[in-house]
């Protein structure tokens, strides 16, 4: 090939032996590098410099650079065998190792994984145990490799049974050890060498120039330059498109293109030219893209040689990773020659200088990671993945080199603008996550210490004066915020908890210790952070930042959990952790003064600080962290007080708890409304301050501290001191109560008072918390469940939602919540709800510490109610609890200490006052509960002998507590119910208690105390109840009577009004008055029409109710008119030229029908005017770029109906029975069906002429029909007489005259189907505007039939009276619009239709007439219906031009019929089967005579016929469908009711006789073709020889379509979801060479996968640029869509364009509940049930109406652009 030499090209063979032996000779010097670079100077520009397509340039590759090496690794030509013979040395590998794609399906044991990180592949889970377990499934992000096998990954079954068979494999042997010698030699060279020059030629910074021995001499390529666009995550798409349509003058989709590469591969070539000219376009992006002070987007002008050897080095790193996978032994090898540290050596200019030590390769792709683009970076980290992390030896070395630079790494990180997703920083979850290799990364490394020093770096530039943590809302620089990764590896690490002692080691103790103390480093600078003072002059002027706070809260969540359990499992940890965090807050403290604080019988000295004038902060890190330690040192048998801990550098109980308690008097101030000027900054963050989120760091620890400083304190202390900080001191003296003061400040203070009682219940009260109660973390999940179950019965996802998650994302729901809650299964409504267990009622707390005060409300409203029902007090006592442990026993001190019984008096003689400032009746009950707590633990000190809490000797005493209590029975202060039950209950209680101790006190009048009732109130409010009741019966029994007399003086009223009710409803109504006799519809002896009276319709909008007649005041009914193919039997082909399109014939496919809808409701055609003219202003005055944002599209006429806000695009005109617009003086004709034929035959044969086009002068057919004077001539005179009296039905002038609104109203209708059934601009005079009014009523028809058909409902009873109201305006508008068409145009398509079934002619003159497999003929049906009457109307000018039933209807439809029955027997194509002997035999053999002629005739006779059986069953089927249709069309044509059968569901025995009876048709089908005359045989024979016919019959033909249609349904999808995720992993863009794409959408019409929400496969339809799923819904439903977007599991529906919405899958969990973006992760099942849900919606044609309530209701939907996705 090319060899550079003196700047000339040399052209030569490739030598690949001389190569080889070049490279060897290198190789034994120690030069293989310059020995390659040699080579690649000259073969890479060749492969890769020149515009090659992609195959060609990589047989190019494969032969002259990765076909060389791979020989000379090998030492051989024969390279495959020898990597063969070393593949089969490898070890059968424990660890399955697949690495994910992007978009592949997950899966997590919950029961059996050691954390959610440790994943399955699909192959490894299907054949594994944890199948049968609780599991979570996600979709992968593309990085990361199934765990299978990895002992430390799982805390049992580690193995799948693909994998378990290498577990008695021997491991130990060194796989290196394997290899023969010279191959180890060449490989450690190749390997080095490769990996260098790739490292070198992807970091290289020199545009222009390439790396020492890498220069090629001068060729015509080296003034090529390429102007290199690279990505980055801060432009936009968009923006990059528009700035390259400007740089490079490019059109759109090429921008997109480049747009796209950039976006998936990090950088693109945009142009290529000369180096001025890529300077000009690199100017042009940079200023384009710097605007506004942001940073501009990164574009470099590379020369093209260097490309070419980046391009080339990304091949290589894919070759390395090929060639390591294929061998144990290359695999260790390469890892340890990458991590090896060279020696020093000037040797090579290429080598990287080190100011420290040299760097080893591995060092060297680390740091580099920054500096390389997206793809390049994807490739190194694969590599690193293949290589280093599959080997577990070399996983540990390399997790040591990242360790070390880890600093580095994530300083880099920082500042780059990559994802996380594409940074070699993102493999620490393949590294830390593994418990020993945690270990001994901190061991050897200090790796936590590592961490958080490092994340204290960018927290430095956060710091205040104060040295506090302090964020800006305007700071827009990224580093802090991706350093918060750092935070996500601190918990990976802290996952490898010693969970034995054995696991422990000096080392680890010592570097735990390290990472504790810098763990308070960072506590300290955000203790205090945020701090708030309370505005009290004006309000806050801007909200102050909060949320970075916040978030860094979030984030360090877990991490604080681990170490405080870290701490818990080693006595020498915690004793060390502990003092250092004392010593912390020491240093933390504030210079607070203590003042003296009294209350009557108590002093002490508090610390002074006003919470209401000083800064507040409601982030406490280091004192929560001190509390969640203090916990556990029970474990140990330490106290706070054990000399462990004595130091002068520690504060005192009430110094710990001062913080904490200054956050709740700060919240308990902002209820009472002292906060108000603050903002809702400071509203947020109390809120998230109690959120599930982040209470358990947070609110929790709170009240742990004041728990452990109750416990610690003397309990008058610990009171004083909560009073002094409420600042109610004054409050807690009864002199308080004297008038005087201002009004706001003491309803401030009852508030106040109100939350210090709430605190001090959750401090009582609050012990399910392990270390403090005696408990147990399930008792901890139990009692959640209870109190959010006391709420109202939730969902299984509500419920999770509401409790707190560890560190594993579990919450331990399903462990316990069977114990305490039944399930009731979902419905087809609901989903699955937990329902409380009745005897856990009892355990229901109203002052739960985790309510928020709606749920507080809530949940007492619920109880109340419940024991209402239950017939039960309405007290809510407090529930018995749980006992203390040891540490905090002191706590139940508070319930007995003098201030405590001082504050219940205090209440209880305000209460008894008969006026009380100071009181509230909230007061009250929070004693009345504390009280209850006191006597629950006087109840369990006396079962456990405990003397020293003796609260009942001094409750008793005289002028006490229960004195207080008893006086208040009765008292009107205490009038409420629950207030009473509480009080009764409580008295109750003491004399129980009372009775156990032998207290002193007088049992028997405690007795009566405990009936706790006012019998004199109670009598009261029963005499109340009973005169309530009385007066009640009395009204009840007056207005009965008046009633009554009302309709006896108004019967005739009454009646009259149900007699218009039934005549103003739908026809379907009136099955009550059914004819005598069986109905028949058509022909001489059809059935009168039952509906006489005249139809009364009321306006919807004026309310005005009117009779509807053609010649007064227009009514309308809303519509709807969508393109539709629902019935489609041909799905994805589409009509070519919509302009020139010809809807006369419909085929037999039903490609695209017009389905009408209507919502039912009545409008005058004046007053819908009126209203849809207001709705258009309105929209109009409304800005553009706001008009797509709703439900409906003015620009396509949609409108809401005014009632039912339903989605309307036209008005239907509703006409009066046809019946009502006739004279009945039809004469009585005997025509024969023969003779009719006759008749139609010879009309058509002298209506047919030829005519010239005044443009093309080509000769056309011209339909113009002839006199019937000049057909009746060529017929006998009897036959002739009846054939014109058949024609001559005459108006009845006074009502078929239309007005002009019922005129405008018609018109508008048939422009309107026909603007949206063909996608065109509305045209008056186009002669397919009648065509489509018949063709949507003919579709409309056939859809409906299909839906019932598909139900198994019965044909007519099962029709919704808005369906019937709807179809009767579609008959009877299609029958009378051709009123107010063209006549001559009319009759023309008439004669036009009728030439389709009576060929002749056509044929005579060589026109192509359609082919009768060609035709729907129900289409024809309606059509000829509608237009027959027309054909003469020119000569006879008081004729009837509307279709009535009579002869021509029944004749015709025996046309059409014969039609279809021929139809359906040259396309049956069932095997013949045996014949049997059944009933219908006789009928059998004829049709078996008729379909043998007519094969004969066609030239398709078969070998053998099928039997008489089955052909009678085959036709009867097929035929079914259009004999349904039929017989609805002619049931709103004539009025006459249908056979009583087909309203009853479930008599479908005799359908088709029953239907042919109806429609006046012959029930033996053979009769048709038999028992005609000659002209009706010879008429079907020259169907049947018809040339086009009999090509369409032929093998080669378009196939037929096959009868009955199939019903179409939704693409079946598989039961488990993880199926269908699996098989989408493996679909790929088709426009992005194998990419994968990111939301891979399933239409589930037709199955088709597509990228949707993609630059990539954008498109353009019709001027505008669409995504893949709008595309596909224009091609495949006609704009209508039904997507599943499958790695959101979520259905997406499309209508047209510009709107859509998301709906619930019908894939549900367990419990009933869909999981739309797979957030919870549980296994979904297909539900049946909602999937049919789904069939409906899209079969009915529901889809743009479900859009249209979408859109209206949810506001989220309006800012998505559907026509991207």
């Amino acid at each position: 090939m090319a060899q550079i030499t003196g700047g000339h090209t040399v052209v030569h063979e490739f030598n690949a032996r001389t190569v080889q032996e070049t490279w060897w000779r290198c190789c034994e010097k120690g030069v293989l590098l310059e020995g390659l670079k040699q080579h690649f100077r000259v073969y890479v520009p060749l492969v890769y410099s020149t515009s090659h397509d992609s195959s060609k340039e990589e047989q190019m590759a494969n032969k002259y650079l990765f076909r060389p090496m791979e020989e000379f690794l090998c030492g051989t030509a024969d390279s495959e065998s020898v990597l063969q013979q070393l593949k089969d040395k490898n070890q059968p590998s424990q660890i399955c190792g697949h690495v994910f794609k992007s978009g592949e399906p997950t899966y997590s044991c919950r029961d059996c994984a050691n954390d959610p990180t440790c994943v399955l592949c699909i192959d490894c889970f299907q054949n594994s145990v944890h199948r049968q377990h609780r599991y979570r499934m996600h979709t992968s992000g593309g990085n990361g490799y199934c765990d299978c096998g990895d002992v430390e990954a799982w805390k049992m079954e580690p193995y799948c049974s693909i994998h378990r068979s290498s577990l008695d494999q021997n491991h130990q042997q060194n796989p290196i050890d394997l290899l023969p010698a010279e191959l180890t030699d060449r490989g450690s060279a190749l390997f080095l060498a490769t990996l260098t020059y790739c490292v070198d030629m992807l970091t290289w910074e020199q545009t222009a120039s390439l790396p020492d021995g890498l220069e090629a001499e001068d060729t015509v390529d080296s003034n090529l330059y390429h102007c290199m666009l690279f990505n980055d995550e801060v432009h936009t798409y968009d923006q990059v498109i528009t700035t390259l349509q400007r740089a490079i003058d490019c059109t759109p989709r090429q921008a997109i293109d480049f747009a796209t590469i950039v976006d998936r591969e990090g950088r693109s070539n945009v142009r290529t030219g000369s180096k001025a000219e890529c300077d000009r376009a690199k100017e042009i992006i940079e200023r384009n893209t710097s605007r506004h002070g942001s940073k501009p987007l990164k574009v470099l002008v590379m020369q093209n040689s260097v490309v070419a050897h980046q391009n080339f080095a990304m091949k290589m790193i894919h070759w390395l990773q090929n060639i390591i996978s294929k061998s144990d032994g290359l695999r260790r090898l390469f890892c340890m020659l990458s991590m090896q540290v060279p020696k020093r050596s000037n040797a090579s200019a290429m080598e990287v200088e080190d100011e420290d030590a040299p760097l080893s390769l591995m060092e060297r792709v680390l740091l580099a990671d920054t500096q390389l683009w997206k793809v390049a970076r994807v490739q190194s980290h694969q590599l690193l993945m293949a290589g280093a992390l599959m080997d577990q030896e070399c996983k540990k070395l390399f997790a040591g080199i990242f360790t070390k630079r880890y600093d580095q790494l994530l300083q880099d990180f920082c500042k780059d603008d990559h994802d996380h997703d594409v940074s070699v920083t993102s493999l620490t979850v393949q590294m830390f996550t593994v418990p020993s290799l945690a270990r001994s990364l901190i061991v050897e490394y200090d790796l936590l210490s590592v961490i958080l020093k490092s994340f204290l770096r960018p927290c430095e530039n956060k710091k205040n004066k104060d040295g506090k943590l302090c964020f800006d809302r305007n700071d827009r620089n990224p580093v802090y915020k991706r350093a918060w990764y750092m935070l996500y590896d601190l918990k990976y690490a802290l996952l490898a908890k010693p969970t034995s002692p054995e696991e422990w080691s000096d080392g680890l103790r010592t570097n735990f210790l390290n990472g504790v103390v810098a763990l308070l480093d960072l506590l300290k600078i955000m203790q205090g952070m945020d701090a708030v003072t309370r505005q009290t002059g004006q309000h806050l002027e801007f909200e102050p930042e909060w949320e970075g706070a916040f978030n860094l809260q979030l984030k360090l969540e877990d991490d604080l959990k681990l170490f405080a359990s870290w701490c818990a499992e080693d006595k020498h940890i915690l004793t060390v952790a502990y003092k250092e965090t004392l010593e912390a807050l020491y240093q933390c403290r504030d210079s607070a003064k203590r003042e003296k604080c009294e209350v009557p019988g108590h002093t002490t000295k508090c610390v002074k600080y006003d919470v209401s004038s000083q800064p507040t902060s409601i982030h406490l890190p280091l004192t929560r962290f001190l509390s969640a330690l203090h916990l556990h040192l029970g474990k140990f048998g330490l106290s706070f007080n054990a000399p462990e801990f004595s130091t002068k550098k520690r504060l005192e109980p009430m110094e710990l708890m001062e913080a904490p308690l200054r956050t709740q008097v700060m919240i308990a101030q902002t209820q009472a409304g002292m906060w108000r000027r603050n903002g809702f900054a400071l509203l947020n963050q109390i809120f998230f301050y109690h959120n599930v989120r982040c209470r358990g760091e947070m609110y929790d620890r709170d009240i742990a501290m004041l728990q452990i400083g109750a416990s610690l304190m003397n309990p008058d202390d610990f009171i004083v001191s909560l009073l002094h900080k409420f600042n109610l001191l004054h409050w807690v003296r009864l002199e308080y109560d004297v008038p005087g003061g201002q009004e706001d400040s003491v309803r401030q203070t009852v508030m106040l008072a109100e939350e210090f009682l709430n605190l001090l219940i959750i401090v009582l009260e609050e012990r399910y918390v392990p270390g403090i109660g005696e408990i147990t973390q399930q008792d901890v999940v139990k009692r959640e469940i209870i109190h959010q179950l006391c709420i109202a019965p939730m969902a299984h996802s509500e419920l999770v939602k509401a409790l707190p998650e560890d560190h594993n994302n579990e919450t331990g729901v399903e462990d316990v919540v069977s114990e305490v809650a039944n399930f009731r299964k979902p419905s087809s409504t609901d989903k699955g709800k937990y329902e409380l267990k009745d005897e856990f009622y009892c355990q229901y707390c109203p002052y739960f510490y985790h309510y928020t005060k709606t749920d507080q409300s809530k949940s007492e409203e619920a109880q109340r109610k419940r024991k209402k029902q239950q017939d039960e007090d309405q007290a809510l006592p407090p529930p018995v609890p749980p006992s203390l442990t040891s540490q905090f026993q002191p706590l139940i001190n508070i319930l007995q200490c003098d201030v405590m019984l001082h504050i219940m008096e205090v209440v209880l003689t305000r209460t008894a006052a008969p006026r009380s400032r100071s009181w509230s009746e909230a007061q009250f009950e929070r004693i009345l509960y504390i009280i209850g707590i006191a006597l629950h633990e006087q109840r369990r000190a006396i079962d456990t002998n405990n003397t020293s809490f003796d609260f009942l000797n001094k409750a008793v005493k005289d002028n006490g507590l229960l004195s207080l209590l008893q006086s208040l029975v009765g008292n009107q202060n205490v009038s409420q119910e629950p207030v009473k039950d509480l009080l009764t209950w409580m008295l109750k209680q003491f004399a129980e208690i009372c009775t156990r101790k032998d207290s002193s006190v007088d049992v028997g009048t405690l007795g009566n105390i405990a009936s706790g009732r006012d019998h004199k109130t109670e009598a009261e409010k029963k005499r109340k109840a009973e005169r309530a009741a009385k007066r009640r019966a009395r009204v009840m029994a007056q207005m009965s009577k008046m009633q009554r007399n009302f309709i006896a003086e108004n019967a005739d009223l009454f009646e009259n009004t149900s007699t218009d009710l039934k005549a103003a409803t739908s026809e379907m109504d009136l099955s009550d008055s059914l004819p005598v006799g069986f109905p028949v519809a058509l022909g001489s002896c059809r059935s009168s029409a039952v509906v006489t009276a005249p139809i009364h319709a009321t306006c919807i909008l004026c309310q005005e109710e009117q009779e509807v007649t053609c010649s007064g005041k227009a009514m309308v009914l809303a519509a709807f008119v969508q393109r539709s193919t629902v019935l489609s039997q041909c799905r994805g082909k589409s009509v070519e030229n919509k302009e020139d399109f010809d809807p006369m014939f419909m085929s037999p496919d039903l490609l695209v029908g017009t389905y009408t809808s209507s919502c039912g409701h009545v409008m005058h055609h004046d007053c819908w005017q009126r209203y849809f003219d207001n709705v258009m202003n309105k929209e109009r005055r409304r800005p553009l770029r706001f008009r797509h944002s709703y439900s409906y599209d003015i620009d396509k006429m949609e409108y809401l109906c005014p009632l039912c806000e339903g989605l309307s695009n036209t008005v239907i005109p509703i006409v009066p029975p046809l019946g009502s617009m006739l004279a009945d003086t039809e004469q009585e004709v005997d025509l024969k069906y023969d003779d009719w034929l006759d008749g139609i035959q010879k009309t058509v044969q002298n209506s047919i002429q030829e005519t010239k086009d005044k443009e093309s002068e080509e000769d056309f057919p011209l339909f113009q029909p002839c006199p019937i004077s000049t057909i009746t001539r060529m017929m006998a005179e009897s036959v002739a007489k009846n054939f014109q009296l058949l024609w001559e039905y005459v108006y009845d002038d006074a009502s078929g005259h239309f007005s002009e609104g019922m005129r405008e109203m018609l018109k508008k209708f048939a422009r309107d189907v026909y603007s949206f059934g063909l996608n065109v601009d509305p045209d008056d005079e186009n002669p397919r505007v009648s065509v489509m009014a018949w063709s949507t009523c003919a579709f409309t028809i056939q859809a409906i039939e299909q839906v019932l058909q598909s139900e198994d409902k019965s044909l007519f009873g099962s029709l919704p009276t808005r369906q019937s109201d709807l179809l009767g305006s579609l008959v009877r508008f299609g029958a009378v619009v051709s009123q107010v068409m063209s006549p001559d145009q009319v009759r023309q398509q008439c004669v036009r239709l009728l030439s389709a079934l009576i060929p002749n002619e056509m044929e005579k003159r060589n026109r192509e007439s359609p082919c009768l497999l060609d035709l729907d003929l129900f289409h024809y049906l309606v059509t000829l219906t509608m237009t027959l009457p027309t054909l003469y109307a020119e000569q006879l000018k008081s004729i009837s031009t509307l279709p009535t039933g009579g002869l021509n209807n029944k004749h015709a439809l025996q046309l059409v019929l014969t039609a279809h029955i021929t139809q359906l027997m040259l396309s049956f194509d069932e095997q013949p089967q045996d014949s049997m002997e059944v009933e219908g035999e006789m009928e059998g053999q004829s049709l078996v005579r008729v379909y043998n002629k007519l094969r004969e005739w066609a030239g398709t006779k078969m070998d053998q016929s099928p039997s008489p059986h089955q052909l009678l069953q085959y036709l009867h089927h097929a035929a079914l469908p259009f004999i349904r249709c039929a017989a609805i069309l002619y049931h709103y044509v004539t009025g006459v009711i249908a056979p009583e059968d087909l309203y009853i569901e479930g008599r479908k025995t005799h359908e088709f006789e029953i239907l042919c009876r109806y429609l006046a048709l012959p029930v033996c089908m053979s009769e048709l073709f038999e028992k005609q005359g000659e002209i009706t045989s010879t008429l079907i024979q020259s169907w049947c020889c018809s040339r086009k016919l009999k090509e369409r019959l032929s093998a080669s033909s378009v196939k037929l379509v096959h009868y009955p249609l199939q019903v179409n349904t939704l693409v079946e999808l598989p039961q488990d979801f993880s199926e269908l995720i699996n098989q989408v992993s493996t679909f790929t863009c088709p426009k992005s060479d194998g990419d994968d794409s990111r939301a891979p959408t399933m239409c589930l019409a037709c199955g088709r996968m597509l990228c949707s929400q993609s630059y990539c496969c954008q498109t353009d339809l019709d001027g505008l640029s669409v995504g893949a799923a709008t595309e596909h819904a224009a091609k495949c439903g006609a704009g209508i869509g039904i997507f599943l977007r499958v790695r959101d599991c979520q259905i997406l529906l499309l209508a047209g364009k510009t709107k859509g919405c998301f709906i619930a899958p019908p894939y549900l969990d367990n419990y009933g509940e869909t999981d739309q973006g797979l957030r919870r992760g549980n296994p979904l099942r297909l539900c049946e049930e909602k999937y049919r849900g789904l069939q409906k919606l899209w079969f009915s044609h529901a889809i743009p109406e479900t859009i249209a309530h979408n859109l209206e209701f949810n506001s989220n939907f309006t800012a998505i652009e559907w026509q991207n996705l």
